[in-house]
């Protein structure tokens, strides 16, 4: 079982005749020719994010921890919707 799961939408638009996708809970939005392209992009862009994340700064007296995240994971993998 994810300890954490991270909602990815994935839309085909006809006008462009592309995949779009979209990541609400870290802002992301992308688009590529196929599906298969749109799942390593919008994967790419999460770790993206969550990596720059992790390199800002902290804020004057704040006290910053880590936690490792399990399992990774790969393009395609799906999980249920509660």
């Amino acid at each position: 079982m994810p300890k954490m799961r991270i909602r990815i939408e994935y839309r085909y638009d006809d006008e462009s005749n592309n995949w779009n996708f979209r990541v609400p809970a870290l802002g992301i939005n992308g688009s590529a020719d196929t599906r298969e392209e749109a799942e390593r992009e919008s994967l790419s862009a999460i770790d993206f994010t969550l990596e720059a994340e992790g390199e800002r700064r902290a804020r004057p007296g704040a006290e910053v921890c880590y936690v490792a995240l399990t399992p990774h994971v790969h393009v395609g993998a799906s999980f249920p919707s509660p």
